[in-house]
């Protein structure tokens, strides 16, 4: 069976969600001279829904056509495959996304809504409202806007003779299109099976970041304690400020003394830890006060977690640990980019 399918052509923006941080541009006259189209909101969420504009020299749309000349008596024709197209920064159209079991309207449709605000002189916009149309919806869970990374990956747009030409829509009912067409399914079809797999893929990685956290979260507390016990067991009180952003998780105090204790958890045991910025400045300002505690094999059931507190020796001009390990400093510039 031959899809029914049409293509809309409009401006290149990353995502289609209205005018703000993103920018229009490659689409026209229009866009050139009034910096907005009614494409702008081709992909925004609209209470799970989402309305497709193009803008048509007349005004309307022959879904005879998109029906491949097979006989149709309505103003709206179902199940339809809307793709939306954009030139290139770089030159060349590119498939930036679609509507699967779209509605196709033969006119333009007004809309209800108050998100979808004409954002130029109302006497230059063409139909007369205050809300930008529609031609063509479509359920959220059956629209897909792909990455300016994955439009680069997309079938090529055909040209020239029964390709896309310079009409803003494109029916695709030429020998060339029609062939476009089953491509363009295909692309859609793998498409589809990818994102599934990604999405098995993202859910089991999602999950076991949640054990992580738990086990981070664990390997945190161990490290605490088994610093804390091991203090006290030379008499010093403690008082935690892990929440005060010190550059340090716990003072120790002596009589007159007063420890500085950063605390460093690791599940292995080979010593590599990170310290921040804050951390590792107020280690060099509070030399003769400040220890590093490095906590190992803290998930470690059988034996009891190992500590290693590190001080600055004025005489070996470093830092070492109560065996004599020398703790080796490298300053980087780094930066923590993270995501759950």
């Amino acid at each position: 069976m031959k899809r029914r399918m049409i293509f809309f052509n409009g401006g290149w923006m990353s995502s289609y969600d209205g005018i703000g941080t993103d920018e229009i541009i490659h689409g026209g006259a229009y866009i050139d001279k009034h910096g907005f189209g009614g494409e702008v909101y081709n992909f925004r969420d609209s209470n799970g829904m989402n309305y497709g504009y193009v803008m048509t020299k007349s005004g309307k749309l022959a879904l005879k056509r998109i029906n491949l000349e097979q006989e149709f008596d309505s103003d709206v024709i179902k199940n339809v495959v809307c793709v939306f197209v954009a030139r290139h920064p770089l030159g060349g159209r590119r498939i930036v996304g679609w509507y699967e079991n779209a509605n196709v309207h033969s006119n333009y449709q007004f809309y209800s809504g108050d998100d979808r605000v004409i954002m130029t002189n109302q006497e230059d916009w063409p139909f007369g409202s205050k809300q930008v149309g529609y031609f063509t919806l479509a359920e959220n869970s059956n629209v897909v806007l792909l990455t300016e990374d994955e439009r680069l990956a997309t079938p090529e747009i055909p040209s020239g003779k029964g390709g896309f030409g310079q009409s803003n829509v494109w029916y695709a009912d030429s020998d060339i299109g029609i062939e476009f067409r089953y491509k363009v399914a295909e692309y859609i079809s793998k498409y589809r099976k990818q994102k599934l797999e990604v999405k098995v893929s993202e859910q089991k990685r999602y999950t076991k970041s949640q054990v992580d956290l738990v086990e981070k979260r664990k390997v945190e507390e161990v490290a605490i304690k088994r610093t804390r016990e091991y203090f006290e067991a030379l008499d010093y009180v403690c008082k935690s400020v892990e929440s005060e952003n010190t550059g340090w998780d716990l003072e120790f105090t002596n009589g007159s003394i007063k420890l500085l204790v950063e605390v460093k958890g690791l599940s292995q045991s080979y010593i590599s830890v990170m310290l921040s910025r804050n951390e590792y400045q107020k280690m060099c300002e509070n030399l003769e006060y400040y220890r590093l505690a490095v906590v190992t094999n803290c998930l470690d059931q059988k034996e009891k977690p190992t500590i290693n507190i590190f001080s600055f020796i004025n005489e070996k001009n470093g830092w070492f640990d109560q065996y004599n390990n020398q703790l080796n400093i490298q300053e980087i510039v780094a930066a923590r980019c993270e995501s759950r």
